[in-house]
């Protein structure tokens, strides 16, 4: 049985830079193997032209690392734009 959660990860797109640490750390948490495009619950997408950032989490896919004392996302994260949010009932 899944366990629900009570909290999520919310990232700040206006303090992400698009290094993908948090990709990296999510997907090694998932598969033991670092990548950029296959089983992390977060995805982020830099236009290098104008340098906006778009970041998708999927919650869904999330299990907060569990085996950690923080998320790896978060541990990693060199400027600190992932925070835990509390889940409304």
């Amino acid at each position: 049985m899944k366990t629900k959660l009570k909290y999520i990860i919310q990232i700040n797109p206006d303090l992400c830079t698009g290094c993908q640490a948090c990709v990296l750390a999510c997907s090694f948490h998932h598969t033991n193997k670092f990548s950029l495009t296959d089983h992390s619950s977060i995805k982020v997408f830099r236009n290098n032209q104008n340098g906006e950032i778009k970041v998708d989490y999927d919650e869904a896919n999330c299990d907060m690392c569990l085996d950690e004392e923080i998320p790896l996302c978060m541990q990693f994260c060199p400027i600190e734009a992932i925070q835990f949010k509390r889940k409304k009932p």
